[in-house]
């Protein structure tokens, strides 16, 4: 397949008008030179396929149930909506079940025109009790490594990122021991001082799970975790970007502190994302969706209800270029899986991945592997 007249985000992060050939499902003869063949995209916007590496669940599926229709159904609906790469999170649960669902995402085989799984996010189960957020107290666990360790060998080289608190007893060792099997550990539902989350850092976590969320907050005489992620460069930051978890303002003034190389994107997307609003049974606990803003019972905030492409186009709104908006969801998540040499730009020899927007930001196509889905 040849597209040309395309105003394609290129794999520095700068938009030209080019030209490129889809070729056994990945990008091929990629050129500002335009030549004429194929299908005109009509100067519209081309760029990467998003990338999700911390979602729970969608259109009234959860990972952590993972029945048989699960993965196919959330792989569908994101597919749609311009997500094109997916690293589902685990919620805090019994050993057992956790086990049972990492097996699940395993044995999973992604299917065409869906959303592809290529990784697993851990969001617990080591947290701090404080800070849990919507998670039950009672899955809520000290860490050890050999629980990380039992949660690891069973991934089989798919588990890439775990959320934990870098204060409990235990962390230090299991800090380095997913250090060096290559997992990406991110400090999250934490009630760390800002000297407890830098030992953390310095024990090798590189990332912050959904920052200002269930964290110790930013106090101008005790800085807290947010301080520590905010302040040092080591860490990569996660961003719900609804604008509801965190406020504009906000999220503007930690992109002038991050850049837009040292933040990831997310949704942390829950059983609403993709339905009208409603009340939902997740993992033992009541949710509650009402205008895409999801909460417990008792007005807790848990997770998201919206797709990456609504937090590309709410960046844009307040003033972040689009691609900016659009590299903390594609290269900078793929880095955090380890897969920026396959996913995550439009560059010579990766996969085709790539989303067609018209002017006002709405996907007009989505590609994936080079199939057209959308």
């Amino acid at each position: 397949m040849k597209f040309y007249n395309g105003n394609v985000l290129c794999d520095d992060f700068k938009f030209r008008t080019a030209s490129f050939e889809v070729e056994n499902g990945k990008f091929k003869n990629i050129s500002t030179d335009n030549k004429e063949e194929g299908t005109n995209l009509e100067g519209k916007y081309v760029i990467p396929g998003l990338i999700d590496t911390h979602m729970h669940s969608a259109y009234g599926k959860m990972f952590i149930d993972f029945d048989e229709e699960t993965a196919d159904v959330i792989a569908e609906i994101e597919a749609k909506n311009g997500t094109t790469t997916l690293c589902p999170a685990i919620s805090a649960a019994p050993l057992k079940k956790m086990l049972g669902c990492v097996k699940y995402l395993v044995d999973y085989e992604n299917k065409e025109n869906m959303a592809k799984i290529s990784g697993i996010h851990l969001e617990g189960p080591f947290f701090a009790e404080k800070f849990k957020g919507a998670h039950l107290p009672e899955n809520i666990r000290k860490p050890t490594v050999d629980e990380a360790k039992a949660l690891v060998e069973e991934g089989k080289g798919m588990v890439k990122l775990i959320t934990m608190a870098p204060e409990l007893e235990g962390a230090e060792e299991t800090i380095k021991y997913l250090r060096d099997q290559n997992v990406v550990v991110s400090i999250g539902h934490t009630a760390a001082t800002f000297e407890e989350a830098i030992k953390g850092v310095d024990w090798g976590a590189t990332q912050s799970t959904h920052t200002f969320n269930a964290m110790s907050g930013l106090n101008h005489r005790a800085p807290g975790t947010v301080g520590a992620v905010l302040s040092d460069d080591r860490v990569k930051c996660e961003f719900i970007c609804d604008f509801f978890h965190v406020s504009p303002d906000v999220v503007k003034l930690a992109y002038k502190l991050k850049g837009d190389d040292l933040i990831n994107m997310i949704t942390d997307s829950e059983l609403g994302t993709g339905r009208p609003d409603g009340e939902f049974i997740v993992n033992g606990r009541k949710i509650i969706v009402k205008d895409k803003k999801t909460y417990t019972e008792d007005g807790t905030i848990a997770g998201g209800s919206t797709f990456l492409i609504d937090g590309v186009r709410n960046l844009v709104s307040i003033g972040i270029p689009l691609e900016s908006a659009v590299k903390m969801a594609t290269i900078n998540p793929a880095k955090t899986l380890g897969m920026e040499n396959e996913i995550g730009s439009i560059k010579e020899n990766k996969f085709a991945d790539f989303i067609i927007l018209d002017e006002k930001l709405d996907i007009c196509n989505v590609y994936i592997n080079g199939n057209k889905t959308v």
